[in-house]
């Protein structure tokens, strides 16, 4: 991170956490409700609604996924200084703390935790975008931080398709576009793991249905798989299909950026 970008977060942060108890910690920062609407003020948060004392995968996850866009800010092209990561602990007994505010987003039921939520700067916090997925592991919040803040926290599925997902976006024209298809056929041919072979795949199907629909396709696909995962009546068997896709679809609607092609 350079000393520049370093400064802009620490006066901003530090003007939060003159306001409210806050603290930083591995790129982390433990806050109330009370304290939001001053972080708003300066950044983009992705917010974390948990228990008290959190453990196991998803906790890690959310760890790691801090950790990892500390190192992305040194990365040319991959800064945003105005995005943080914050968690904020709810308790439903003895001392009770922030119980209101997750009843007002709808994450009162610990059954259900972590919940993550999206809050953009300047916005009220009851606006948050909230995350509807099943899958809470490192790759799949990772597309949704993608998704609300362009900001590529970790590669995604296949850094290779990526990057030809990403000149397709950025072509002016359908030759072009259909010519990068056939380059997406030949780079899916060349993957040595079967796996990786059939997820590109995927990749080319996507890009098929966009020469056909037009390049909105990404995002209103992405939208109405958005919905059917939301609306609870997904059968357990066809989630994780939905899931991967908009994993693919993601690095359509939020490509790489040209500087790292």
């Amino acid at each position: 991170m350079t000393r520049a970008i370093l400064l802009v977060r620490l006066s901003a942060f530090i003007a939060a956490v003159a306001t409210v108890s806050a603290t930083l910690e591995k790129g982390i920062v433990e806050v109330e409700e009370v304290g939001l609407p001053h972080l708003l003020r300066s950044f983009d948060v992705l917010l974390k609604i948990d228990k008290g004392h959190p453990y196991g995968e998803n906790q890690e996850a959310f760890k790691d996924l801090a950790e990892a866009h500390e190192e992305q800010l040194s990365k040319p092209g991959r800064i945003r200084s105005d995005f943080l990561f914050a968690k904020m602990s709810v308790q439903n007994y003895g001392d009770i703390q922030n119980q209101d505010f997750a009843k007002k987003l709808g994450a009162a039921d610990e059954n259900t935790y972590p919940e993550y939520f999206y809050l953009k700067k300047g916005q009220d916090p009851e606006t948050a975008v909230r995350y509807t997925g099943e899958d809470k592991g490192f790759d799949a919040i990772s597309v949704f931080i993608k998704e609300q803040a362009g900001i590529r926290v970790a590669e995604t599925l296949l850094p290779e398709m990526d990057a030809v997902a990403a000149k397709f976006v950025y072509a002016d024209d359908d030759k072009t576009r259909q010519g990068l298809a056939e380059e997406a056929s030949t780079v899916a041919k060349s993957l040595p793991e079967e796996s990786d072979r059939t997820l590109a795949e995927l990749y080319i199907k996507v890009m098929s249905k966009a020469l056909d629909k037009g390049m909105d396709y990404f995002t209103s696909e992405s939208n109405r798989l958005k919905r059917m995962l939301g609306n609870g009546k997904m059968k357990k068997d066809k989630q994780g299909a939905f899931e991967e896709k908009l994993k693919v679809l993601a690095s359509f609607t939020n490509p790489i950026s040209s500087d790292e092609l």
